[in-house]
């Protein structure tokens, strides 16, 4: 995957070539947050805060954002790169790691 935040954009790489995510600018922001820490647990708020600093956003509002997020990347077939923390928030899963070790 490729986020540029300065351009407003985010790519997946498939077989056929780069497929272009059509994000709303508050998913861009979400998305390129995570992926800066993939594996760290992010809660509602502390998304809030490094996302949206000046707006008065409901906790249950990124809920909202990331599922549409989660759809769109599985529409472009990196299903399960975002994974609900129950209770707590969200995390991106690092994709570098095994996730049969642990």
């Amino acid at each position: 995957m490729t986020i540029d935040p300065d351009e407003y954009t985010a790519y997946v790489d498939g077989p056929l070539g780069a497929i272009e995510l059509k994000l709303t600018n508050s998913e861009l922001k979400l998305l390129a947050h995570m992926a800066r820490c993939p594996g760290q647990v992010f809660e509602r708020a502390d998304l809030i805060y490094a996302c949206f600093p000046d707006s008065n956003m409901l906790l249950r509002t990124i809920d909202s954002h990331v599922s549409n997020l989660k759809r769109k990347l599985a529409g472009a077939g990196i299903d399960g790169y975002l994974e609900t923390v129950q209770g707590v928030g969200y995390r991106m899963r690092n994709l570098n790691t095994n996730p049969m070790a642990a």
